[in-house]
């Protein structure tokens, strides 16, 4: 007993030593940032963030204000927590802010690959840059008009609507038909029209997506500490399972992107994987060497990142309007007074018919502001040292912005825990989105989906309420809208409903 206590003496001594040298450098070194909590040595404050680091960000933001600073590991992580500090750094200092935070699980997600360099979920630099301009043109290219992609978001939204009256009424769980209806209309977008929905290969994929973006939340320590993923438990088993499906989804999407190239034309653009081989065409025929931005590894990682988290987000988001709708019946009834009133009966909605439905687009713009579907935004990071709001901001910092907070602010709504979808509407009836609602982000880093994501949103949503009515279960109250699940989304508890044909339901 004497040696050891001898023995652990001076090795109590050396840590104590370590922490205190730890901290006076950390303090000489951030000197000037954000105020912020301490955490402990090597792990930072990630053992007090807890299960929902929103609830705690809410929290130390009454105490240090709308920017404060901790560490994560060994790196410095900044939360931005109102308009002000948002606005402030993704809009004033787009460039600065531009850098992704990166991470060892969200790399490996989008690619199958250990620390990937490509992909268009990339820190940054010319090779984001460039990725995420043509991305935008393609996706404005395919979703214009009446295009075929909408034609796809059409049959999809009239095949939920056959799904649904198979249950004649009886109740039955919406997430799983609404999840597969997006996965469909993003597969349209990838692959092209005629994607066959009903391949079990791609049916498997999505059962393997949902669990992995379901383990996503529980396995983002490893984004700082990857080492865990070898120690036995929980981490281990869940990581083993997320790299089975990430290999799966590749594999996948690896025969597909072959399929194309044995039937590409370049007459004729079915798809994004077209949009791109047009592209590696176009450089090739000039003589030049293909960029990385643009082969084939690049390609695969883009389509990694559709099926992901914002597919999953997208019907999510629907799912939450049914959620709201069932909680407040008057604003379906509004919904279809509308509908009713624009669109003549047995026609489709078609996005044409936007201005012709603001009350519509006003539901689901409050959907998006009072789901919460995203705990956290992505984080960011900023490419080099920067001051914002007068506190030095040092390179590749962790950025997290509270869009939440934005959304909760009572100096920015009125209510804002009242779910009410005229505050997206102008005295003149007309849709109105005030400049701190960024659902989507803000910045270079914004969504590069928005637009589709709007699209797909609008188009299965007026269809369903053109030709249905959602009810709760008699006897069944609605759903709760303070419970939810959290994981790298934040879902409905699992709920079901009752839904009736619109001409049933009129001739009652």
């Amino acid at each position: 007993m004497g040696v050891f206590a001898v023995a652990l003496g001076p090795l109590l001594l050396l840590l104590f030593c370590y922490f205190c040298y730890v901290g006076f450098h950390r303090h000489r070194k951030n000197r000037n940032v954000p105020p912020g909590p301490w955490g402990i040595p090597y792990l930072g404050y990630l053992p007090f963030l807890g299960p929902h680091p929103r609830n705690t960000f809410n929290r130390l933001g009454k105490k240090y204000g709308n920017i404060f600073s901790f560490y994560l590991g060994s790196r410095l992580a900044v939360v931005l927590n109102d308009h002000q500090a948002i606005t402030a750094a993704l809009q004033e200092q787009a460039e600065v802010f531009s850098g992704r935070a990166g991470g060892f699980v969200a790399s490996y997600l989008r690619t199958g690959v250990e620390r990937a360099t490509h992909g268009i979920g990339t820190p940054g630099g010319s090779t984001f840059k460039e990725g995420r301009k043509f991305m935008l043109q393609t996706f404005r290219d395919l979703g214009m008009g009446k295009s075929k992609l909408q034609g796809s978001i059409i049959q999809e939204a009239n095949g939920l609507v056959d799904l649904a009256n198979k249950f004649n009424g009886q109740p039955f769980d919406p997430f799983p038909l609404l999840n597969t209806a997006v996965a469909n209309c993003v597969g349209a977008l990838c692959f092209g029209p005629e994607f066959s929905r009903n391949d079990p290969s791609f049916g498997q994929v999505l059962t393997g997506l949902s669990i992995a973006e379901s383990y996503r939340y529980t396995l983002s320590p490893l984004q700082w500490f990857p080492w865990l993923r070898f120690l036995p438990g929980p981490f281990q088993k869940k990581w083993h399972q997320t790299v089975a499906n990430t290999k799966e989804r590749l594999q996948f999407v690896r025969g597909m992107v072959k399929e194309h190239r044995v039937t590409f034309s370049q007459a004729n653009t079915r798809d994004y994987i077209d949009a791109f081989f047009h592209r590696q065409a176009h450089i090739k025929g000039s003589g030049a060497d293909l960029p990385p931005i643009f082969k084939d590894e690049e390609l695969e990682a883009n389509l990694g990142s559709f099926f992901g988290a914002g597919m999953t987000l997208t019907a999510v988001t629907l799912t939450w309007a049914l959620v709201f709708l069932l909680n407040y019946p008057d604003v379906q009834k509004r919904i279809h007074q509308e509908l009713d009133q624009r669109i003549d009966p047995g026609q489709v909605v078609e996005l044409e018919d936007r201005a012709k439905l603001p009350y519509v687009e006003a539901v689901i713009r409050e959907v998006l502001r009072l789901a919460d579907t995203v705990p956290l935004i992505l984080p960011r990071a900023n490419l080099r040292e920067t001051v914002l709001l007068g506190h030095r901001i040092p390179a590749d910092s962790v950025i997290f912005s509270n869009f939440k907070a934005v959304n909760d602010d009572p100096a920015l709504w009125h209510d804002p825990l009242v779910f009410d979808p005229t505050r997206f509407l102008a005295k003149d009836g007309s849709v109105h989105e005030p400049s701190h609602f960024a659902p989507f982000s803000l910045g270079k880093r914004a969504c590069v989906g928005e637009s589709l994501a709007r699209m797909i949103l609008f188009l299965l949503f007026a269809n369903l309420m053109q030709q249905l009515v959602i009810k709760t279960p008699p006897g069944i109250a609605p759903p709760l809208l303070t419970q939810r699940v959290t994981s790298q989304t934040s879902t409905p508890m699992p709920f079901r409903v009752c839904a009736v044909p619109r001409i049933k339901m009129n001739q009652l």
